[in-house]
């Protein structure tokens, strides 16, 4: 018996996995989103009164879409969390990229890059209301004291393992450094890039809805806390999943596909016997 190597084109690896995944993922999911349900089908049993059942979480959802001040509450808090992260992503691929290739930078800021990444973002959301006041700005700063760090860490290990070959070749031919990070260093970090921005926004989005909790008048954290007040745990529910669905969407439907469309061109191997 032997045992050979073979090649396989991008696209043909890529169909090969999904279809592997979709198998396999599908059912597993369904399974664990009944499971979620009836969980929670049961808890609203034991808490008659306290915790909704799903379908009337699902009928305040309804309701919520249809009358009350949906998208306009949903529009300004993606303006929030959108701002946050342009700001973030910028500034992430500055230090990021002078972290990885300057040993000096590196020493001089891994620190507070480290332990920047251990605070929570309820921590910076409380900081960020305090220092600046309740406005717009202050949900932009919480995100960005929030996710700057996560996607630091990505560029800062992607740009430090970069291969210091094709520079060589550059200088060889005399691309200078503009040319050499234009031309090599940025696109090599498009998926690192892609994939900081992506953990980033998990956190965004929730340090935006906290920030808006604490005393903003608008957004969906704003509408959180206006049905807590009440003390109406079905809105709270329904405002909570709707933005939770929109952002995954975004995180998932979206990135995820622009994710994979720039690291689908990495060679696949598969061992046939």
């Amino acid at each position: 018996m032997t045992t050979t190597v073979e090649s396989r084109t991008p696209a043909a690896a890529a169909a090969s996995n999904r279809r592997r995944r979709d198998a396999g993922g599908i059912w597993v999911r369904a399974m664990a989103a009944v499971s979620v349900l009836l969980a929670w089908w049961l808890t609203s049993l034991a808490f008659t009164g306290v915790v909704p059942s799903p379908l009337v979480t699902l009928e305040r959802l309804w309701h919520i879409v249809r009358y009350e001040a949906f998208v306009s509450s949903v529009a300004v808090t993606l303006g929030r969390v959108g701002a946050g992260m342009a700001i973030t992503v910028l500034v992430a691929v500055i230090v990021g990229i002078a972290m990885g290739r300057n040993r000096i930078v590196e020493l001089f800021l891994d620190t507070f890059v480290l332990i920047g990444r251990t605070i929570p973002g309820l921590v910076w959301a409380l900081v960020a209301v305090m220092v600046v006041g309740l406005n717009n700005s202050a949900p932009v700063v919480a995100v960005f004291l929030t996710a700057t760090p996560l996607v630091v860490l990505q560029i800062w290990e992607a740009a430090k393992a970069e291969s210091r070959d094709l520079f060589d070749m550059a200088k060889v031919f005399e691309v200078g450094r503009a040319g050499r990070l234009r031309h090599i260093l940025l696109p090599s970090l498009v998926p690192s890039i892609v994939a900081g921005t992506k953990l980033g926004l998990t956190l965004a989005w929730q340090v935006v809805v906290l920030a808006e909790l604490f005393g903003l008048g608008s957004g969906v954290g704003y509408q959180i806390h206006e049905n807590f007040s009440n003390f109406d745990i079905a809105g709270v529910l329904a405002w909570t999943l709707s933005f939770a669905l929109i952002m995954a969407f975004i995180e998932y439907g979206v990135i995820g596909r622009v994710q994979a469309r720039l690291v689908r061109w990495r060679p696949a191997t598969e061992l046939k016997s």
